[in-house]
């Protein structure tokens, strides 16, 4: 079984290319985002302790879809839109953009280190990403969906790219960063060849993430 996170900016074009590489990938199955499948009890927060159990909550939901992914029999290939590591690097960015005097990051990863294994996740990580001209006409463009959060996540848009961009170079053969600006037909096309030539790259696994994320920022 191959677990592929697609990860990137709101109005990047994830969903398209899910659906995409839901057709040319023979016997996947698809994890929709997870505030898709659960409300958020956290949406209100307040404190540096409410974003801590709001973060923690995120992370416990999302790993569980790598668990299943290992325990799965039923497909070949797991598309998961939005992976654990959009999790952690939200929860290390947010303080550090909003100017926040919080000691947030060393708190989660320790939370997690002391009640989580060190499991495998995604074989592959697709980031997507786009200037934030075409990012603001897609959004104005979707009448389907409100996102709500956008003006939000695109203040961490800058720092989020530039650490899946460092997360490429230390891992060429698992994480795949893309230019959607042209919303080119050729896009697919480079990513099934990414995923063909790498089809049998191990997983990523948590604490190598939480410990680069950690030292990164």
């Amino acid at each position: 079984m191959i677990s592929i996170d697609i990860d990137g900016p709101s109005a990047v074009g994830k969903t398209t290319l899910i659906h995409q590489l839901y057709r040319e990938i023979p016997n996947a199955s698809f994890v929709d985002e997870l505030l898709m499948q659960k409300s958020n009890p956290y949406s209100q927060w307040k404190t540096s302790e409410d974003f801590l159990k709001k973060q923690l909550w995120f992370f416990e939901n999302t790993l569980r879809r790598y668990i299943t992914t290992s325990d799965s029999k039923h497909s070949d290939v797991q598309i998961n839109d939005i992976g654990i590591i959009d999790v952690i690097i939200h929860t290390a960015i947010f303080p550090i953009v909003n100017k926040l005097p919080w000691d947030i990051f060393t708190q989660f990863k320790n939370s997690i280190m002391n009640n989580y294994q060190d499991i495998g996740l995604a074989n592959i990580v697709l980031y997507l990403y786009a200037s934030e001209q075409v990012l603001r006409q897609r959004k104005s463009n979707d009448v389907l969906r409100a996102r709500n959060a956008f003006e939000s996540n695109i203040q961490l848009y800058p720092l989020q790219k530039k650490f899946y961009f460092v997360l490429a170079n230390t891992y060429p053969n698992q994480v795949f960063c893309l230019d959607t600006d042209s919303n080119s037909t050729s896009l697919i096309k480079e990513i099934l060849g990414f995923l063909n030539q790498n089809a049998s790259a191990p997983p990523l696994h948590l604490y190598d993430l939480l410990n680069l994320t950690d030292s990164f920022f």
